[in-house]
């Protein structure tokens, strides 16, 4: 039969919520958004309600993870079926939480309308984002905000304190009259409620306390006292300090504790294209999804703790996302290069032979990166393939260069294929065997249809 609605985008998440009983009605939900860390964000709490001995499902850019298992999405926030469905089956399987990512899509598309978030987190706002789906930075903004309406009555919003949209935004929403506000500050800033004390960063990672200055809620009504928290992060990046604070405060909301977020964080495997360092043995090599100016400054700043003498990027253009980001990629791109004080060798691809159908690279987008780049005056060789880009990338490299695999969807692939090659290269070592573990496996073994 056919249902006919006047307003199929608001009738299709009501319809899927009918369809699988409701489920989120059986769990509690915890809303995690903002333009960068999300999906770190969201891995980070998973763990540390895990360690804690809650049962937690995650539905994000990874796939829905329940119980070790990863069933792959093809989106970060998928439709409002696929989310039910993946509710229902965590509700099945026992799950009494679940993290959600949202994206502004799946605001504005309306496939997380129906659901109520008792925890709210608001990573950072880049409002250049998706311009070639918002329009204008006031449209995407706008539809952050609308986040907000999703929380629970009452449900508290953990907030980066050091993003200085993110306080205007919550400001002019007029949020902290309708709820508690968490603020989170990896800056230490005085004014937080929560913030980073006594950092130490390096080539493993960092180490840190979080220091809880006033009591927070949480969603048994129980406060968390005053204290503080030690944790040591092996993951490299000053962004993934701020991604560990805030999802630890969101995790202690939820039900974690203080010694289950410490275990959890220090064991934490690489996060799958997140600042991953996929071969520690010479060369070494970092894979990063950076898919806006703000993520490749971050790897840039994060790289000083890596020694090295020189820089060997492979560079994928982000493809069917329009010139306007790949522009300012470009242009950051080159100001880095400019400012990096060491040699570095360029190679751009367009990813044709990985890229699937939503990430094909268009020709403006290929063009506007290449045309950046020589008007910048950088050297940099173009293969229009993935895997000749990662070869000409490892040939060129010496015994004191950092490889860079850096690239949003259509670079997926790269780690996999510099792996093999540097397996099989003559005269080098291979990796040595699980010294860095997979977080998740380059691809998700199940599908919705394996949970069954």
């Amino acid at each position: 039969s056919t249902i006919v609605a006047p307003d199929p985008r608001a009738a299709v998440p009501r319809l899927a919520a009918t369809i699988h009983r409701h489920p989120a009605r059986d769990l509690r939900l915890v809303g995690i958004t903002g333009t960068l860390g999300k999906t770190s964000t969201a891995l980070l709490v998973q763990s540390a309600l895990a360690a804690s001995g809650v049962q937690v499902g995650v539905i994000g850019s990874l796939g829905v993870r329940i119980q070790g298992r990863v069933a792959d999405t093809g989106m970060t926030t998928p439709d409002a079926p696929a989310i039910h469905r993946a509710l229902r089956m965590m509700v099945d399987a026992g799950v009494t939480i679940a993290a959600l990512e949202v994206t502004s899509h799946a605001i504005a598309l309306r496939r997380v309308a129906g659901l109520s978030f008792g925890v709210g987190a608001l990573t950072n706002l880049v409002p250049d984002e998706h311009l070639d789906f918002h329009g204008t930075a006031g449209h995407y903004l706008r539809t952050k905000a609308r986040f907000f309406d999703m929380l629970a009555d009452g449900a508290p919003l953990v907030v980066n304190h050091d993003d200085p949209r993110v306080r205007t935004l919550v400001t002019e929403a007029g949020v902290e009259r309708r709820r508690p506000v968490v603020t989170v500050s990896a800056a230490g800033d005085p004014g937080a409620a929560v913030a980073v004390t006594g950092l130490r960063t390096d080539a493993a990672g960092s180490a840190f306390a979080l220091e809880l200055r006033t009591p927070l809620p949480s969603v048994d009504g129980v406060e968390v006292a005053r204290g503080a928290v030690p944790l040591v992060l092996p993951v490299l990046g000053g962004h993934q300090v701020a991604n560990a604070a805030l999802a630890a405060v969101v995790a202690l909301i939820a039900g974690a504790s203080p010694t289950g977020i410490t275990e959890s964080v220090a064991e934490l495997a690489p996060i799958r294209r997140r600042m991953e360092i996929v071969r520690h043995a010479s060369p070494i090599v970092l894979d990063d999804t950076v898919g806006n100016p703000r993520a490749l400054e971050a790897v840039f700043a994060s790289i000083d703790a890596i020694p090295h003498d020189g820089l060997q990027i492979a560079f994928g253009i982000r493809g069917s996302r329009g010139a306007a980001i790949n522009r300012r990629l470009a242009r950051t791109l080159a100001e880095l290069l400019r400012r990096a004080g060491r040699p570095a060798r360029l190679i751009v691809t367009a990813s044709e032979d990985a890229a699937g159908p939503r990430d094909r690279v268009r020709p403006e987008e290929r063009d506007t990166v290449l045309q950046v780049l020589r008007e910048e005056g950088i050297a940099f060789n173009y293969e229009s393939t993935l895997a000749e880009a990662v070869r000409r990338t490892l040939a060129a490299t010496s015994g004191g260069d950092l490889v860079l695999l850096l690239g949003a969807q259509g670079m997926d692939r790269a780690a996999e294929i510099a792996r093999a090659l540097l397996a099989t290269a003559p005269g080098r070592a291979a990796p040595r065997a699980g010294a860095v573990p997979a977080f998740p496996p380059p691809r998700p073994p199940y599908t919705l249809n394996d949970f069954i």
